[in-house]
């Protein structure tokens, strides 16, 4: 008898459930019918307001669009995109906190809060074939004043939409930092560390190099492996103004100041890099480039009494990832870089200013480890010798960044310096407490983060 209970139970049961499914059906295909209706009412409303009637057979007419011969598309050098006048507009604030023994044993400016920097970056699409990127920087330069500059402002232009050619050539004009080492590229508040390395300020000056010109990138080869890696080699050429080893801020402006002198420039620089990416596995890759800079010609940089200055600078990088899973999560970063600078001052006759050649050396390396979903920890290891002396200055580097959400984020570092100075030797500690916040439109992480 109880087996006959169940039997009739489990029916009652498979017939509620079969009543349920036959109603989400019905009610399913009622809201389908209203959708269809209402799309059928706005496609009527648009045409009636462009002044074209639809007829009532929309299938008619699909069938009659479907058979006419695709119209001719129109050049895309007469096309304007409407984003053209919204562009995607960025600010990046960067806030420094700094302290130690640095300014008593070394002599340099510490133990501050500054506002170090405000960035504010523009990017929008000025035509099929092009991107336009402007970036001013406001800088602080201590008791409450403020310097403005044009950091970047140049177009990445397409040379295969421009041409409609079947080339991976891209150009860049205007003003931009240069493709110089693994990091030149990178603005302040996107260093992975809260200060540029040494061999980059000793060698390359306080922000880098930056030069107005022009930019050609092209891809040389890529290929797929049998278990699906990459790899894949570039190269891109620079021309220039000598200009950026004549500004206020460039390290031979400075030596030459000192000696009473004024630097100037009438010929270009050539500044090429060349780079090669290949992945190791599905989780890692690793990537090499090499990186030089000389003048075309002995005028690229020449002195007000006519003395020629001949920089040369090459570097060399590696740059190697890697990832426990696809989150991120504990990944591993190592990347180095060598510097050396050759500078030819020739037969100088001003007393103070250097004569003949110069070489200095440089090398930084950093390694990093994603503990956490949004903390990194770091040590970068650097050292250089200072152009223009007989100095060097080494640094150890530990830090911790942790970053909040994707538009603030707050980085503690350590540093210890240690300088050779007119054969004595001096070591100074510091700390230095950064927080970077961003809004409105910003690009993807750079390459040490893996969040």
């Amino acid at each position: 008898m109880a087996i006959f209970i169940a039997l009739a139970f489990t029916s009652t049961s498979i017939a509620t459930a079969q009543d349920t499914v036959d109603n989400l059906r019905e009610q399913l295909d009622r809201a389908l019918a209203a959708i269809a209706e209402l799309q059928e009412r706005v496609a009527r409303l648009e045409g009636e307001r462009a002044g074209v009637e639809i007829p009532d057979d929309l299938e008619a007419q699909l069938q009659a669009l479907l058979g006419e011969e695709p119209a001719a598309l129109p050049s895309t050098r007469s096309k304007v995109f409407p984003s053209a006048y919204n562009p995607r507009i960025g600010v990046f604030v960067e806030a420094l906190a700094e302290g130690g023994n640095a300014d008593e044993k070394l002599g340099t400016d510490g133990d501050r809060f500054s506002l170090r920097e405000v960035e504010v970056d523009m990017t929008l699409p000025v035509s099929p074939f092009a991107e336009a990127t402007f970036i001013a920087a406001f800088e602080d330069r201590g008791a409450g004043e403020f310097e403005s500059r044009v950091e970047e402002a140049y177009a990445d232009v397409s040379v295969a939409a421009l041409t409609g050619s079947d080339t991976g050539l891209r150009l860049r004009v205007g003003r931009f930092r240069l493709s110089f080492g693994v990091d030149n590229i990178l603005h302040t508040h996107d260093l992975p560390q809260a200060d540029r390395p040494l061999a980059v300020t000793r060698q390359l000056g306080g922000e880098g190099l930056v030069g107005d010109g022009l930019q050609l990138t092209l891809p040389l080869s890529s290929s797929e492996a049998r278990d699906g890696l990459i790899s894949a080699t570039s190269a891109s050429l620079a021309l220039v103004n000598g200009d950026l080893f004549t500004g206020d801020d460039a390290l031979l402006s400075d030596i030459a100041t000192s000696a009473g002198l004024i630097l100037d420039s009438d010929a270009p620089l050539i500044v090429a890099r060349a780079t090669h990416f290949a992945e190791l596995s599905e989780l890692s890759d690793i990537e090499f480039g090499v990186s030089w800079l000389t003048g075309l010609g002995s005028n690229a940089v020449t002195t007000d009494v006519m003395t020629k200055v001949e920089p040369s600078l090459f570097a060399v990088d590696v740059t190697w990832r890697s990832r426990n899973d696809e989150t991120g999560m504990g990944s591993w970063l190592v990347s180095a870089q060598s510097i050396r600078s050759e500078v030819n001052y020739h037969e100088a006759a001003t007393p103070g200013f250097p004569t003949g050649l110069e070489q200095t050396d440089g090398y930084w390396i950093t390694v990093q480890r994603q503990v956490a979903a949004n903390t990194y920890w770091g040590m970068r290891l650097g050292s250089s010798e200072v152009l223009g002396t007989q100095d060097s200055i080494s640094a150890l580097s530990p830090y911790v960044s942790w970053y909040a959400d994707e538009f603030f984020r707050v980085r503690l570092q350590a540093q210890q310096l240690r300088t050779h100075t007119s054969g004595v030797d001096a070591t100074a500690y510091r700390g230095l407490l950064q927080l970077s916040w961003n809004f409105g439109a910003h690009k993807p992480h750079p390459y040490w983060t893996s969040r």
